[in-house]
């Protein structure tokens, strides 16, 4: 009876030593199971986050409202909305926004004489603080250059001539030629090539984009 007893006893404490044994191992294979998600989760977060910087970096936002200024003579100033371009004399500007004085806009240097301007605002329904002012200047025959003020809010960012390639004033209108885009901290302008004047001249600096030539100007 005593034997019976010893050796159910020792069957006994071998199942208890399996199991616990079969627990610890299953305990282990769950908590290695666990960290392997975790991991995974970790490694599909980062790749998702990259992968969103990455498309917030190359996203293209549209300047998609186009409008000119209006030419007011009694106060001897262009206006669009807020902005204003107040003569100060035949070649310079004071820019204005709500009342505020901005900059200048002068275009003394380089002496011109022609016979006036037309003006476009270009906005974007994505970002309305920015606002791209882009100037032609008219000569006897066609385009002479454009000029580009770009304003974040009341804050001048960027001023600069673009002197080619130009469209002939006389029958492309500058809505139709120049299309403006902001791609990161860089202000495309894209000019429709067959609207390219036959005086006008093609720079080296320019990217091709589909019927587009594209000049990148980086503002602050």
């Amino acid at each position: 009876m005593y034997k019976s007893l010893f050796k159910i006893s020792l069957l006994l404490f071998g199942f208890t030593l399996f199991s616990c044994k079969e627990n610890r191992q299953t305990t282990a294979e769950q908590k290695q199971v666990a960290a392997t998600s975790v991991v995974q989760a970790a490694n599909l977060n980062v790749a998702e986050s990259s992968k969103k910087v990455k498309e917030n970096a190359d996203r293209e936002i549209s300047f998609d409202i186009v409008d000119p200024f209006r030419k007011d003579d009694y106060e001897n100033c262009y206006v669009h909305g807020a902005t204003r371009l107040i003569h100060k004399t035949d070649n310079s500007f004071m820019l204005t926004k709500k009342d505020f004085a901005i900059t200048d806009v002068d275009f003394s240097d380089i002496n011109y004489e022609g016979p006036g301007y037309t003006i476009y605002s270009y906005q974007s329904s994505a970002n309305k603080n920015m606002e791209v002012i882009i100037i032609e200047g008219q000569a006897d025959i066609g385009t002479a250059w454009y000029y580009v003020v770009v304003l974040d809010g009341e804050d001048l960012v960027g001023k600069f001539y673009v002197k080619e390639p130009r469209a002939n004033s006389e029958n492309t209108d500058m809505k139709d030629f120049i299309n403006v885009a902001l791609k990161d901290k860089d202000l495309v302008l894209k000019f429709k090539k067959d609207k390219i004047a036959g005086y006008s001249k093609a720079l080296p600096n320019l990217r091709t984009e589909g019927s587009y030539l594209c000049l990148d100007k980086k503002i602050k």
